[in-house]
């Protein structure tokens, strides 16, 4: 989203080609954002991300700095989740507003700064693909915190690009400040900083390079209080951490969200697929048009598709030391991508035929990713409103309620805190074992060693279980689910009730079985 000070000199002495663009059209683009981002804001259920955020937003300040010093992501989402909740409260609806609001924020400011870089008709391109884009859409819902690193990202490159073209000191103060913030969203915001960082010294301005040095530099004292948490934080993902080492699937995999979002249902994949494949490669033929006529806005284009692959490599290289590849921490690199497609889209490099071809393939893809977002209740979803409800309605004095592991638990804690519930620890070491114990006291949410420790001589337990966990421990070859397999054992009558993806189990009547 950088381009050299020629450029944008020439860019601001030609008026766009093609029709001209008002000075109201954000107010219809924010409005389908709006409304894009509004089905299932209630009806769809919090997952064990969302609840995670929820249960430890509303512990307060001091919880949250003890509970994410010991956790792999920083405070800063936290906070601001905290502060929203005691003004709005805490409902799935109050909570995921902020994040609406949020990704309402990120269309404006990508209009706005593309309006200012590019001009209004492809600011327009650029405002409509944010707004409609399935990946933006989705974490402008989530009550997690990769919508706000998109925005505090985005806003970072504008005004990063305002100060290397323009100068003054407001702009590379306000370029500081939103680094220290996006690192205290995310830590991954590095990996979206330092490509962005390099841009002046590819170009040469070392007046800029010394700016930059000075800023971060101010960013890194700003980040000074919880950078000497950082080591602690990669230590742990060391340890155990769920993301694996990334390889060429991966990489694949993420240029399909960046055009269809996720989740994506499987028979939507060869479609994504295929429409960016036509995309980069019509959009590789623009740029090379677009050089060769030195149209003032490719180069523009040009840093915006930097900025879309370089962090994605960047993240895939450190990984394979550091398993960081998170394909939602590269949100801001998916705007990156859509101010490329803008210029794709709504520019002149293109003939009509290939311009619309690519037009329809991007509304496609859109279309399909936001259908299978919308629709998406498969793991790790569930009605737990449902599950609590049908225990909270049942469940007699003395009774168990037990979760095989967190994923079931927190949701289900969120939307039922005054029933008392159990879940079981990951395996230890495991890549599913991330949630520090630290962080477990705080919550006071404590994961129990083993089934029979909970249980004790209970004569009725209500188990809760994703059916994808089953499977799992089938696919490795177990016969039955171990804490199944115990129960069973154990108790002479069972019940089953499907929910979703997930399953509740109720057994009744204790007999004389193993405790192994």
């Amino acid at each position: 989203m950088l381009e050299p000070k020629r450029a944008i000199q020439t860019a601001s002495k030609q008026e766009p080609r093609g029709l001209q663009i008002g000075q109201r059209v954000w107010i219809p683009i924010l409005l389908v954002a709006l409304l894009a981002r509004l089905p299932g804001l209630v009806g769809k259920p919090i997952w064990f991300d969302e609840a995670f955020s929820a249960l430890l937003s509303v512990k307060g300040p001091a919880a949250i700095v003890e509970a994410t010093t010991a956790d792999v992501h920083p405070l800063g989402y936290y906070l601001l989740l905290w502060a929203w909740g005691r003004v709005f409260g805490t409902t799935p609806f109050a909570l995921r507003a902020l994040s609406v609001l949020v990704g309402l924020g990120l269309v404006g400011v990508a209009y706005a700064a593309a309006r200012a870089m590019v001009g209004p008709r492809l600011a327009a391109w650029f405002g409509w693909l944010v707004a409609l884009s399935p990946f933006q859409v989705h974490f402008a819902q989530e009550i997690r915190m990769y919508g706000l690193l998109a925005l505090e990202l985005t806003a970072a490159a504008a005004l990063y690009w305002a100060a290397v073209n323009h100068g003054g000191w407001l702009r590379w103060i306000g370029f500081a400040v939103l680094a220290a913030a996006a690192q205290y969203t995310h830590s991954l915001a590095a990996m979206y900083l330092l490509p962005m960082a390099l841009i002046p010294v590819y170009r040469r301005n070392w007046k800029a390079v010394q700016a930059t040095l000075l800023c971060g530099l101010g960013s890194l004292i700003l980040y000074a209080p919880w950078l000497l948490r950082l080591a602690t934080q990669i230590a742990g993902i060391r340890q155990a951490y769920w993301i694996p080492i990334p390889g060429p699937v991966e990489l694949v995999r993420t240029l399909i969200i960046y055009l269809g979002g996720l989740p994506i249902a499987t028979w939507a994949l060869p479609i994504v697929l295929f429409s960016q494949v036509l995309v980069i490669g019509l959009g590789g033929w623009a740029l090379l048009k677009g050089r060769r006529s030195n149209d003032p806005n490719s180069a523009i284009a040009g840093w915006s598709v930097y900025l879309a692959f370089a962090p994605l490599l960047l993240s895939f290289l450190v990984s394979q030391w550091v398993p960081v590849y998170l394909d939602r921490a590269l949100l801001p690199a998916g705007v990156a991508f859509l101010f490329g497609l803008a210029w794709v889209l709504g520019g002149d490099q293109l003939p009509q035929r290939f311009r619309w071809t690519a037009v329809a393939a991007v509304a496609l893809s859109f279309g399909v990713g936001l259908f299978s977002y919308w629709t998406y209740r498969g793991f790790a979803y569930a009605p737990f409103e449902e599950i609590v409800a049908q225990i909270g309605e049942n469940k007699t004095e003395g009774e168990i309620v037990l979760h095989s592991n967190k994923l079931t638990a927190f949701p289900s804690i969120y939307y039922a805190p005054e029933l008392t519930q159990a879940y079981l620890a990951d395996p230890p070491g495991s890549g599913s074992d991330t949630l520090a114990p630290a962080t477990q006291e705080v919550l006071g949410l404590t994961a129990q060693a083993d089934a029979p420790t909970v249980i004790g001589d209970s004569d009725g337990v209500w188990f809760v279980i994703f059916r994808r966990e089953i499977s799992d421990y089938a696919a490795l070859g177990f016969p039955e689910h171990p804490v199944l397999a115990w129960l069973r054992n154990n108790f002479r009558d069972e019940a089953v009730t499907s929910f979703g993806d997930a399953d509740l189990y109720h057994f009744q009547g204790r007999h004389g079985g193993s405790d192994t």
